[in-house]
């Protein structure tokens, strides 16, 4: 059926990615690599917060 061919030759598609494609791509990392690090610094707090309760418990 003509469609799946359709669908076949799409999937196999590769083009070299465009500059704006490639700028979001980066922005799209920097956004990750701060997220990663906001996630720890919340974590590191969280750990310490933890700790001086249990210290003062």
């Amino acid at each position: 059926m003509g469609l799946f061919d359709r669908l076949k030759r799409r999937g196999r598609t590769e083009h070299k990615p465009t500059g704006r494609e490639r700028r979001a791509a980066e922005r799209t990392a920097q956004a990750e690599a701060r997220l990663r690090e906001t996630e720890e610094k919340i974590h590191e707090i969280a750990d310490e917060t933890r700790a001086d309760l249990h210290r003062s418990g």
